[in-house]
């Protein structure tokens, strides 16, 4: 097992990367903040150590630089986990730490998953074993139009990519769909 350094460096460092492909809604900022406020940097900003490009914790280091009061309490040093990787593999980890937590845009998602792709780095199996991606997410992925219509009721997607308003019995066979706990999502 790889023993994991944390060092701390300058938030003004740190480059929020072209391809990010996490958004968060403003009631979940709001608490993010307030978080960052209470509690500070409970988990460590993930980095690529060669760029200072951002893996994971983005929003962490954009509340940092835009609100004082976290800056006054926490200062311009954050937590980091230095990877030593390509580019490549820094959009695999950003998008297997962010894929479960339902925050990721698709449109972006979809511009990542084609740059692995393109890349020949990765096999569709990769993809299978590495985000859990099946086939046909991987496919609606690969499309240079994401937005367009699909036929949702004739693919089977996981959990993360079902929109609200797919028929019954498209998320992994239940008949129950998954809805956003706030009506203003």
């Amino acid at each position: 097992m790889k023993k994991l350094d944390i060092n701390y460096v300058r938030a003004s460092e740190l480059k929020i990367p072209e391809w990010k492909a996490t958004h968060i809604l403003r009631p979940d900022l709001l608490v993010l903040s307030a978080s960052l406020m209470e509690f500070g940097f409970i988990e460590p900003i993930h980095i690529r150590s060669s760029t200072k490009e951002i893996i994971d914790g983005n929003e962490r280091i954009l509340l940092l630089s835009n609100i004082s009061k976290i800056s006054d309490i926490h200062g311009d040093f954050v937590p980091v986990i230095e990877h030593d990787c390509d580019s490549l593999t820094a959009m695999m980890m950003h998008l297997r730490l962010n894929r479960g937590r339902g925050n990721l845009v698709v449109k972006k998602v979809s511009n990542i998953v084609r740059k692995l792709k393109q890349s020949g780095k990765y096999s569709r199996n990769d993809f299978d074993s590495l985000l859990c991606m099946k086939i046909d997410e991987l496919e609606v992925m690969l499309e240079a139009s994401i937005i367009k219509t699909r036929k949702i009721a004739e693919h089977t997607y996981s959990r993360a990519w079902v929109p609200i308003e797919a028929p019954a019995g498209t998320v992994d066979n239940e008949p129950v769909v998954e809805r956003p706990p706030n009506p203003d999502r």
